[in-house]
């Protein structure tokens, strides 16, 4: 059965998210709610963890996929509708072992949430692989084996135990086996070597094009290679390669950002096709992804607004560069050229 929007909200009113299958979680984050553009096996991949995590089947998983492809967009849709509580997202990046100094630990993460989602939840990492770089600090000490033993132990959906510490927190335990674990990460170097061995370039130093790269042959055995280790990467119960977003998602999502943005300036902002096209193709050949090019679209119209902040229009305009005498004398106050 096909849901409305109106489904989708009700359902999120009433608590019964849980009762979505795992094809209608899949279609809402196609919808225009849930707004992922493209990556159809990566959504796939989400809808059915969800499901299962609902059904108390948690796991652990990993989605590996160049810089803005949506990794974390997928994810950030789901939290917004199951809630923080439900879809806790952190970087990764950012933590510390715990016994060391740093406000981004395991236990500081698990205090945030809300008492009786602990150990209910879908906990997402982002920015991952920088887990995995080795990190070296007093005593010749590697962080990055510290992080990761203790993530180990969330992995196996143990029951963790944190004392009081010196931060003023009492002693904490949670009980982990409800609780699944998403991993998200670029993995740009694990990436690169895969894409080169899978083209066999010859001598000497060959880079594939950011757009070109593809993680679809990935295994556990690369992950312990790039430094994973071996303990956690056999806990990993799937492996979700995502491949960069094509010019056409990209001119989507270029679309999207348009109408946004005239929403909520309440007045028309366009982007002519052939800058779209433009843009859509920077973005891709230079692996930037969506991101930037959401951020250059708002970019581009903060300067519009700067010159004309009452116009009753913004358009984004491709020029070619040979244009700029047929430019000359005339009027282009609301317009923002892409040259």
């Amino acid at each position: 059965m096909e849901l409305s929007v109106r489904d989708y909200k009700r359902a999120i009113a009433d608590g019964k998210l849980d009762d979505w299958s795992p094809k209608d979680i899949e279609r809402w984050l196609h919808s225009d709610v849930g707004g992922i553009v493209g990556q159809d096996a990566a959504c796939r991949a989400a809808a059915m963890i969800v499901y299962n995590h609902f059904e108390r089947r948690p796991s652990v998983s990993l989605f590996i996929g160049p810089t803005g492809c949506g990794k974390t967009e997928i994810w950030r849709a789901l939290r917004r509708e199951y809630s923080a509580d439900n879809v806790h997202i952190i970087d990764a990046s950012t933590l510390t072992a715990e016994g060391w100094r740093g406000s981004n630990k395991i236990s500081s993460i698990f205090r945030s949430i809300r008492p009786d989602r602990r150990g209910r939840c879908i906990l997402v990492l982002d920015e991952f692989d920088k887990v995995l770089e080795p990190q070296y600090g007093a005593n010749n000490t590697n962080y990055s084996d510290l992080i990761q033993n203790q993530l180990l132990r969330l992995c196996d959906h143990d029951t963790l135990f944190f004392g009081a510490g010196d931060d003023s927190n009492s002693a904490l335990s949670v009980d982990c086996a409800g609780v699944s674990v998403v991993m998200l990460g670029a993995f740009s170097r694990l990436r690169e070597r895969k894409a080169i061995g899978q083209k066999h370039i010859g001598f000497g130093t060959a880079t594939a094009p950011a757009g070109d790269i593809q993680a679809e042959a990935i295994t556990v055995d690369d992950l312990i290679e790039y430094g994973m280790r071996a303990e956690l990467a056999g806990r990993i119960n799937r492996i979700v390669c995502m491949d960069p977003l094509t010019v056409q998602d990209l001119v989507r999502i270029g679309q999207d950002e348009s109408n946004r943005l005239s929403l909520l300036l309440d007045r028309p902002v366009d982007i002519v096709p052939d800058a779209l096209i433009m843009l859509a193709r920077i973005a891709l050949h230079k692996g930037l992804g969506a991101r930037w090019l959401r951020s250059k679209i708002g970019e581009m119209i903060d300067d519009m607004i700067y010159d004309d902040p009452d116009a009753p229009h913004y358009v984004i305009e491709y020029e070619p560069p040979d244009a700029d005498a047929r430019r000359q004398g005339m009027s282009s106050q609301n317009k923002a050229p892409i040259c």
